[in-house]
């Protein structure tokens, strides 16, 4: 399973840079915004994020949708997508960075 570093590696990859929202910071000094935050973030696009706690495999799941839908098992897209992280931070982190990606992703699609 990856770690909190890694999914805070991954959403910096994306170009994201602490703003006005919640941040908090690895033991290295490096900033990531908090579960509130990224909740936020997905709520201003108009989708819903939600991490759960699996304790049959002791991971967190965040999934996310447009606001009022659910999340399909296998729909992945940019208003859709699931992620796995061993703590409420982790997988909320990944999300975002997940969801950047493919927001990234799909504005290099409509250039080209």
């Amino acid at each position: 399973m990856m770690s909190l570093e890694y999914a805070v590696e991954r959403l910096l990859d994306t170009g994201w840079c602490p703003g006005e929202e919640d941040s908090e910071r690895l033991t290295d000094g490096r900033p990531y915004p908090s579960v509130l935050a990224v909740q936020k973030e997905f709520s201003d696009l108009g989708l819903e994020l939600s991490v759960k706690h699996n304790l049959v495999f002791g991971c967190y799941r965040a999934s996310w949708a447009p606001a009022g839908q659910t999340n399909r098992i296998g729909q992945t897209d940019e208003s859709h997508g699931i992620v796995i992280g061993a703590c409420e931070r982790e997988a909320a982190v990944y999300a975002l960075a997940q969801l950047r990606l493919a927001q990234a992703e799909r504005q290099l699609e409509t250039v080209a």
